[in-house]
């Protein structure tokens, strides 16, 4: 109990001593978000561009290494670039938390001074412990920042889907993991402020912080989760307030509801703001308050001025403080009208619908006739989504998994039986069996009950040389006359399908966006919803591409996606989606603000 009044006390000074630095702080994060960011993405895709590359995504990567070197060394140094960049953020942060815990004053132009020292001193070594800590176990564990150059930094929802669904004993060591990586998270927090404020070599930092935090994992960890919690709790607080007051005028002064809309957007634009700023700040914060604890904290910086001189009034001074108030004005302008258009014209789009894998809350075995028949007819989605492979014989086998054991138990691909062997074998899922279906007999089910499906082509490196070919001869027609829809993971099939069978309407499947919409003759995309925003699909209709979403499976997931303006859900949860595009036909102010709160992009 002493441990957490001291740590509450401790967290309430740092808020009340961050304000001086507020003005700093969020001065770099606008650097970053207006102009850092946008300029490193276009310049990625800039040299994406000189060699033609439409995309970059895990599976292309080697061919631009083959065959563009000169590329790939230009990505590989848009690499270092990022992480220049953000090591460059992260240490003006640390220096301003140290300022602010040694109680010196520090003006914004000796902050830049001393981190841009830090960056000419910055070694390989520095770097990769960087990249590993910073960039792959804070994120990892939930403990990252809110900085505009990591925001494509997360993992998929589908990865977790997949470990929690399927296999326990993967579960297991995937908590052994996160919790592994927390452990190395609170070992290693000193390392930073070492390698910055005491100019140790690495081998050092390291070994020092290990050496601070030994018997002290469960005090540091609690100090970070009162902190972040003090902060989540007043930012929630704050916000429900505002949402409260926005559905209020909506009740009793409705003919005013948009300005009020307006005027509490740009508050909870400014409170996300100040959230960035302490939020990003708060591992700095304990990882320098206590090292003043232990008496490891330097008194001076060598570079930092000895006193901090109060400005003198002068007409130089004045210039550029009005300079600063145009500036400011100009902003706020600009924020409110950008606010007023997302509220006025944002409008929730009615998506078409599609059942993932055909089921509709595990109401059957995925990919079997069974769950098409019970979806198509309980649920009625435009689409119902499922996956065919090729088989040892080159027919078509509705099967999702590349391996057959976790379905079924037998360890074997697709691809290694014949489509009779494979139809005889019994799926358990769900507490449910089903027989595996040929693609024949589940298309003329689909055909049988007018239900549209959207196939995606799974392709393996076993695949015949005329998989493809012998794809569309059979079914491109019947595709073409029933409105069908195919889609995969491989850009390049579906160049090739596009170049052979223009006709059909087909997709590239993104598990996650890093540089916006890919280039190609594809006619839609299609994206897993956690690094999915409104940003992304503006810029595909822009291309006169569609986009598609997939999987969310909640109500407040699927009426943010309708709000950013996808074309499509795919879903496990049919039933709930259909009543979610029903009930948010009409969308007030507020349910517009929630999902501005909630992640709008």
């Amino acid at each position: 109990m002493k441990s957490l009044k001291s740590n509450l006390i401790q967290t309430y000074h740092f808020l009340t001593g961050a304000k001086n630095y507020y003005r700093d702080v969020l001065l770099l994060h606008g650097f970053i978000l207006f102009v850092l960011t946008p300029f490193l993405s276009t310049l990625t895709r800039f040299i994406l561009n000189q060699s033609d590359i439409n995309y970059i995504s895990y599976d292309n990567l080697s061919t631009i290494l083959q065959h563009h070197p000169l590329t790939f060394i230009g990505l590989i140094v848009m690499l270092i670039l990022l992480v220049l960049a953000v090591y460059f953020e992260f240490t003006f942060l640390l220096l301003t938390v140290y300022f602010i815990e040694q109680k010196q004053k520090i003006d914004l132009k000796h902050l830049l001074k001393g981190s841009l020292q830090q960056i000419k001193k910055v070694k390989a070594g520095n770097l990769l412990f960087f990249l590993f800590y910073f960039l792959l176990i804070l994120p990892f564990i939930g403990m990252n920042f809110n900085s505009a150059l990591l925001a494509k930094f997360q993992m998929p929802a589908f990865i977790l889907d997949v470990i929690f669904d399927h296999n326990m004993l993967l579960l297991v060591l995937f908590v052994a993991f996160i919790l592994l990586l927390i452990y190395l998270a609170v070992r290693f927090i000193f390392v930073l402020p070492e390698l910055i404020l005491k100019d140790a070599k690495l081998a050092t930092a390291v070994k020092r912080s290990w050496l601070k935090t030994k018997h002290q994992f469960f005090k540091i960890l609690l100090q970070y989760l009162i902190v972040i919690g003090s902060l989540a709790v007043v930012l929630a607080i704050f916000q429900g307030i505002l949402l409260l007051i926005q559905s209020l005028f909506e009740t009793y002064i409705p003919h005013a509801d948009l300005i009020s809309a307006i005027v509490i957007m740009t508050l909870l634009q400014v409170l996300w703001l100040l959230n960035i700023v302490l939020s990003t700040v708060s591992i700095f914060f304990i990882s320098i308050s206590e090292m003043k604890k232990q008496e490891g904290l330097p008194l001076t910086l060598k570079w930092a001025p000895l006193e901090q001189k109060e400005p003198v009034a002068s007409a130089k001074f004045k210039y550029k403080g009005g300079l600063i108030f145009v500036l400011l004005v100009c902003v706020l302008g600009l924020t409110v009208r950008s606010n007023a258009d997302f509220l006025i014209e944002g409008a929730t789009n009615i998506p078409a619908t599609a059942s993932h894998r055909g089921v509709d809350n595990k109401n059957a075995v995925q990919n079997s006739i069974e769950a098409l028949k019970l979806t198509s007819q309980e649920t009625h989605p435009d689409y119902v989504e499922m996956d065919i492979q090729e088989t040892k014989d080159h027919q078509f086998v509705v099967f999702h998994d590349y391996n057959l054991k976790a379905l079924t138990g037998i360890d074997k691909k697709p691809n290694q039986l014949t489509l009779s062997e494979l139809t005889k074998i019994t799926v358990k899922e769900n507490g449910k069996t089903a027989r595996i279906v040929s693609f024949d007999d589940y298309y003329k089910t689909a055909q049988s009950l007018n239900q549209r499906l959207l196939i995606e082509i799974k392709p393996t490196k076993d695949d015949s040389p005329e998989m493809l070919d012998n794809f569309i001869a059979k079914y491109g027609d019947a595709i073409e006359k029933h409105g069908d829809l195919v889609q995969s993971l491989s850009y390049d099939l579906i160049e090739q399908l596009k170049t052979k069978a223009p006709h059909l309407v087909a997709g590239y499947i993104m598990p996650f966006s890093v540089v916006g919409p890919p280039k190609g003759k594809m006619d839609f995309l299609t994206i897993e919803y956690t690094t999915l925003n409104a940003k992304f699909i503006k810029s595909a209709h822009a291309q006169g591409k569609k986009v598609f979403t997939w999987t969310p499976n909640d109500a407040k997931t699927m009426s943010r996606m309708m709000f950013y303006g996808t074309d499509g859900i795919i879903t496990d949860q049919m039933e709930l989606l259909n009543d979610t595009i029903y009930t948010n036909e009409e969308m007030t102010y507020s349910d517009k603000l929630i999902f501005f709160v909630t992640g709008i992009g």
